[in-house]
């Protein structure tokens, strides 16, 4: 089972709501965890974390990658403050996208998305 960290600063509503969507798979493929603490991560772990970087990314990105996560990233710092509705709107539009790419995509890697685009970039 590939266990999906979503970092405090998303919403506890929607990773609620991302784990009960997973509890009707079966088999379960995917755990969805909301912790600011990734020290049970194995190297099949996903992590999405927000990147308050105007380009590129930021060094929280970064470390994670090197230390061999899959992450997915928010851009953070294009928006004045964060809705956490549009937040989640953009997450579950990208859901299917992201369960292809964790599925397909076993080396390390950083993605980034943005409210209101149905898109993942590639950064690494």
């Amino acid at each position: 089972m590939i266990k999906v960290y979503l970092d405090t600063q998303y919403p506890k509503n929607l990773a609620v709501a991302l784990d009960q969507l997973h509890q009707m798979q079966h088999p379960k493929e995917f755990e969805i965890i909301r912790s600011s603490n990734f020290e049970e991560a194995d190297s099949q772990s996903v992590v999405f974390l927000f990147d308050r970087t105007k380009q590129g990314i930021d060094l929280i990105t970064e470390k994670h990658f090197e230390e061999g996560y899959r992450v997915f990233a928010f851009k953070s710092r294009l928006v004045p403050k964060v809705d956490v509705f549009q937040l989640s709107l953009s997450v579950l539009a990208l859901w299917p996208k992201i369960m292809h790419t964790i599925k397909s995509e076993n080396d390390p890697f950083v993605f980034i998305y943005k409210y209101s685009t149905n898109t993942l970039k590639k950064i690494k």
